[in-house]
């Protein structure tokens, strides 16, 4: 924010010329090449937080999402060809009693195998919005956006998984407290505590995905550091990649970040415009992708792959920004409750009722169930939930930030901070810029004490306000001038001088002639009356420039009685 007002500035001459300065000071910009951002200079003028729904939601992304969530759904479903319950289930128990390729149709189950490609377009989109959502943004408002967004599903997700698993636990060997709440944390894998469930892997590299962006995000997200980001990114990949160093794999996650990478890409894409480098760290990325995370990967997870690249792409270059169906946007919110719940507990329904339902019907129909689901706990929690507890982690942040150690402040010099310019200046009632202590001068005197921008002793006024007497003779000046004061507006303003003409700032000159002027104007005052040349022998300043007005003008505006 731009620095406040002096108290008595008036609204004249001197406040125009600061709102010059800081119409100025917001214009003093630094454009980063031909789709770069301008990004201000000076920190206070940094452009403010996005505000919620300042950005338009991109429907055609929710129902990519859709369909990743929906392929990671049917892979589990029907393609997964030993389906069961995670590290805490049996070995023996599986979800469907036998192997997926024994009941449903070949090429369904073929097909249903590379369904596990959905993690990766999942990542992709995941590089594009969390850019998008972080532009603009503070690292602390980022951490509460995403805590606002994971934390009250996952936490609602593993509860209603954890209950179904001990009260239908014909698929489990029991379900150990301990490891459910740990798996609260999202970072349980970290510690080697099993998931409670196994698609929860995947939070875990998103989470790192967010530490990484967030400490790039710290000071601004701004084109420059996100292209950077996304080379460094990718050369740090590089070594990681055979480091078999377990910290660096898991931070750097070689295998996944090329999708990140190409999502933060297209992004920039989409709001600056294509350039050559943005598509080469595409390419690049495509490059890479294509071999991971398995080498020697198959045909079709290469062209699955390719298209993932390619429809993202075409989202870049806003050719799908006409996509605006609302169900796309009512499912692009479904998609994270679904992918949370639809595993364990799908497997359970399974378990109890595929001798009952023919099994393609029954993997449907839960899936169906499991979309039934994600609704209730979008409706029934993550929007009461996400303002209430918005509202308390940004309060909480902002304590924190306002805890921490504040700026001093600038050191001015005397004749800017309203102290005594000499020894023998008074402490007691000083005035700012000429007026009396309760703001009405007293025949034109300051008394009691200087002025705020230190005239020295008693009678003696400063920029322009004039005693009733001559003032005291002050120390003589190393270059006394004998010359004419200044011609501009008396009175209170900031610094106590004129704009106009020559400030007698910081007194007058020792035996200088006084200057001649009219009297200023106070802050929502009137200005006082048009005076004659003051009195002579006003105290020498720090500057030694000469000139004051005699009238000096009352903080309401009622002009001192000068003599001519």
């Amino acid at each position: 924010m731009p620095p406040a007002p002096y108290a008595h500035e008036p609204s004249g001459t001197s406040g125009e010329v600061s709102g010059i300065l800081v119409s100025a000071r917001k214009a003093v910009r630094v454009k980063l090449g031909r789709y770069g951002t301008s990004v201000p200079v000076t920190a206070d003028q940094r452009p403010p937080a996005s505000q919620p729904g300042a950005k338009s939601r991109l429907a055609v992304l929710d129902g990519l999402r859709l369909l990743a969530a929906t392929m990671v759904v049917f892979y589990h479903y029907i393609g997964v060809p030993n389906a069961k319950i995670g590290h805490q289930g049996r070995s023996e128990a599986l979800a469907w009693g036998t192997s997926a390729a024994n009941i449903f149709p070949h090429f369904l189950h073929q097909a249903a195998t590379f369904g596990w490609t959905g993690v990766e377009l999942f990542f992709m989109i995941s590089g594009f919005v969390i850019c998008m959502s972080g532009w603009g943004r503070r690292p602390a408002d980022f951490f509460v956006s995403r805590v606002v967004r994971l934390v009250p599903a996952y936490w609602t997700a593993t509860l209603l998984t954890a209950a179904v698993l001990m009260t239908f636990p014909k698929l489990t060997s029991g379900i150990q407290p301990s490891m459910v709440l740990t798996n609260f944390t999202m970072v349980q894998s970290a510690y080697g505590v099993p998931n409670l469930v196994p698609a929860y892997w995947t939070l875990f590299v998103e989470l790192t995905f967010y530490l990484l962006f967030g400490l790039v995000a710290i000071g601004g997200v701004t084109y420059r550091r996100m292209v950077t980001f996304c080379v460094l990114w990718s050369v740090a990949s590089i070594p990681a990649a055979n480091s078999h160093n377990p910290v660096l794999n898991m931070i750097i996650n070689p295998p996944y970040s090329p999708f990140f990478i190409a999502g933060i890409a297209f992004f920039l894409i989409y709001k600056f415009g294509s350039n050559l480098l943005l598509w080469a760290i595409v390419a690049y990325s495509w490059l890479i992708a294509v071999n991971q995370p398995h080498t020697s990967p198959p045909p079709q997870v290469v062209i699955l792959i390719s298209a993932f690249f390619v429809v993202m792409g075409v989202v870049s270059t806003h050719r799908l920004d006409r996509v605006s169906w609302r169900w796309l946007t009512v499912g692009g919110a479904l998609t994270y409750p679904l992918y949370l719940v639809h595993q364990d507990i799908g497997f359970t329904v399974f378990a109890y009722l595929r001798d009952s339902v023919p099994p393609l019907v029954l993997a449907v129909v839960t899936y169906v169930m499991m979309l039934a689901i994600a609704w209730l706990i979008h409706r029934g929690v993550e929007r009461p939930l996400a303002p209430v507890l918005k509202a308390r982690l940004s309060e909480a942040v902002s304590r924190v930030r306002l805890s921490g150690p504040r700026p001093a402040p600038a050191q001015a010099s005397p004749a800017m901070a309203g102290g005594p310019a000499f020894e023998s200046g008074q402490p007691s009632g000083a005035a700012a810029n000429g007026h009396g202590p309760n703001g009405h001068p007293s025949n034109g005197q300051v008394p009691g004490g200087p002025a705020a921008n230190g005239a020295p002793a008693s009678g003696a006024a400063v920029n322009g306000a004039a005693a009733s007497g001559p003032g005291a003779s002050g120390p003589r000046g190393s270059r006394p001038a004998n010359g004419p004061g200044g011609n501009g507006s008396g009175g209170s303003g900031s610094n106590g001088g004129a704009r106009a003409g020559e400030p007698a700032r910081n007194g007058a000159a020792h035996g200088g002639a006084p200057g001649s002027g009219h009297g200023g104007r106070a802050s929502g005052g009137r200005p006082g009356p048009r005076v004659g040349a003051g009195h002579a022998g006003a105290a020498h300043g720090a500057s030694g420039r000469p000139g004051a007005v005699p009238t000096g003008v009352g903080a309401n505006g009622s002009p001192g009685r000068g003599r001519d």
